[in-house]
């Protein structure tokens, strides 16, 4: 199931308004929607540098606390499996969780 996220799309490369960037923004969201309690104030978006990407993750204030986890040992694994998943596709991304 993942790894359909990586496959080229039927859209002729046209990106849908609203919709994430990339498959690694979708895979991130996705993973992201299934630890909290407000899965529909999640947001990705991304930012594409020379050499990397950013992918700027933003959660409802109530969740912050199970995104980062104890010790921030969930959000260091949301980002292995990110960069995992980028080295698949060849980019360098990293994840910045962001506070509003």
């Amino acid at each position: 199931m993942v790894f359909n996220i990586f496959k080229k799309g039927d859209n002729g490369g046209e990106e849908k308004a609203g919709q994430e960037d990339s498959g690694l923004a979708a895979l991130l969201k996705m993973m992201v929607e299934r630890l909290v309690d407000n899965p529909e104030d999640v947001a990705v978006r991304e930012v594409s540098g020379d050499a990397s990407t950013i992918l700027e993750l933003k959660v409802n204030e109530a969740d912050m606390g199970k995104v980062i986890g104890k010790k921030g040992r969930i959000i260091k694994s949301l980002r292995i499996v990110i960069r995992a998943a980028a080295v698949h596709e060849g980019k360098n991304v990293s994840i910045e969780l962001l506070n509003d």
